[in-house]
């Protein structure tokens, strides 16, 4: 279709359904009460969905798998990243991958690509593999645990070896309470604060915000000290190419472009698989049959107590529960866009600069495209069925699709399958989680298991 074409369209489609909210605030209480229920609700409006959210204004959420191919493929240079996202995480995330644009997104993409081609990721697994049985080890005696906190413990630790040549210690260094600090702002009822304060105003949340990324910033600038005063040419990890790395005027990357790639990988690359393992955990402890089925590939598969990079291609079904986990939890529900111009989406008149939202929360979970959609069935994966290409993007799609995705599913099957070999893990905790549905999907309450060890 012609630019001439789509002026047309935009000129005579209607505006699209527009989910019904209250005076002023919209739709803003139903996202406080209860968020994944505000997008299955606004849902049924249709493909295309209007809400109004105080903070962010008209909001058009995206429901249909073929938009959000125009979205992020066909038609990708009519929409940029969201000025949503860059309140929301420009102050840790800056100009790193996740947020760049044009050229320097294009630049950066080509510098860190090598970090993550397979043959990379095989040597990576070694570390990982350290790392799990590490973590298997320290839970023997152990009765209870937040299996998110756990999750997050050992994804940051795997993801700072592999990528930065370091360690952390995720509970004397605080991390923990840091990342919570960065998360809070998310939250489903600190959300419209969020967005109606600005983050000058010296409110406690932004405080602890402020004070959390000073302590991100303080982790890397070890890291990258810690290198400096070795030797970075006899490495070929992240951090080694990013110090090394020169444009084509040989300048090296200036040192604020270097901590926001940094920031980038050390907040958003373990944060998703972590979210990704919680949810996989919860949703086993509630299926049972699903849990003895993996279990027997494993005793199947794995000659020792935990797995390794060559047992990967065999733990086919360990793989398919990952991605139904994703499915039903995607760790990231939405993907927000910013139309360049107006133009026309699924029949519907959008203005320039509308926040466009392709949500993997909805599509994820539509009847249209999964037969018993809300069922935790991981063999829907054993096959090529016949679903439209962005019927599942867990990882995003198109050129922006997620740098680590083959790191996350490396990791994330030698996770799985070590630890649900050697435990079983009970949910002690209430099964009816409150969610917070944002920039991450994850828990807002504790999520408690009882590790048993397997015999």
């Amino acid at each position: 279709m012609s630019d001439s074409q789509r002026s047309d369209v935009t000129t005579y489609a209607t505006d699209p359904p527009m989910h019904d909210g209250l005076p002023v605030i919209g739709n803003t209480h139903q996202l406080v009460r209860e968020q994944e229920g505000l997008y299955e609700t606004a849902a049924r409006h249709g493909d295309v969905v209007h809400l109004r959210l105080l903070g962010i204004g008209d909001f058009y959420q995206v429901n249909q798998p073929e938009l959000v191919e125009r979205i992020l493929v066909d038609d990708r240079d009519r929409f940029r990243k969201a000025s949503l996202s860059q309140e929301d995480l420009g102050d840790l995330l800056g100009q790193g991958l996740v947020l760049s644009e044009g050229e320097l997104w294009e630049r950066q993409r080509e510098r860190i690509q090598p970090a993550f081609y397979m043959d990379r990721i095989a040597d990576y697994a070694g570390t990982m593999t350290t790392e799990v049985r590490t973590a298997a080890d320290d839970w023997t005696g152990r009765p209870t645990v937040n299996v998110e906190n756990e999750m997050k413990a050992l994804t940051l630790r795997i993801l700072v070896k592999s990528m930065f040549g370091s360690d952390i210690d995720y509970g004397a260094r605080g991390i923990r309470e840091t990342v919570r600090a960065l998360q809070e702002p998310g939250q489903p009822a600190k959300q419209p604060i969020a967005r109606m304060v600005p983050k000058w105003v010296p409110i406690p949340m932004w405080r602890r915000y402020k004070q959390g990324i000073r302590e991100m910033e303080s982790v890397i600038q070890e890291f990258v000290a810690a290198r400096r005063e070795g030797s970075v040419e006899e490495r070929d990890d992240l951090l080694s190419m990013l110090l090394t790395a020169t444009d084509e005027e040989g300048e090296e990357m200036s040192g604020k472009l270097l901590r926001d790639e940094l920031m980038t990988f050390l907040f958003a690359g373990h944060e998703t698989t972590a979210t990704a393992l919680t949810f996989t955990w919860f949703l086993l402890a509630q299926h049972p049959e699903v849990e003895r089925r993996l279990v027997a590939e494993l005793d199947d598969v794995l000659a020792a107590d935990h797995a390794t990079f060559e047992d990967l291609p065999e733990l086919e079904y360990t793989e398919q529960v990952l991605r139904e986990a994703m499915r039903l939890y995607p760790p990231v529900p939405s993907i927000p866009r910013e139309t360049t111009q107006a133009l026309e989406l699924g029949g519907y008149a959008l203005p320039a600069g509308a926040t466009v939202a392709p949500m993997q929360w909805t599509i994820h979970r539509d009847e249209r495209f999964w037969r018993e959609p809300l069922t935790f069935r991981p063999e829907r994966f054993a096959g090529e069925e016949d679903r439209p290409q962005f019927v599942y993007f867990p990882f995003g799609g198109g050129p922006r699709r997620c740098i680590g995705q083959q790191f996350a599913i490396v990791e994330g099957k030698l996770i799985l399958a070590t630890l649900a070999r050697q435990y079983r893990l009970e949910l002690v905790s209430d099964p009816d989680v409150d969610l917070s549905v944002s920039i991450t999907t994850r828990p807002l309450d504790p999520i408690r298991m009882h590790v048993e060890p397997r015999e």
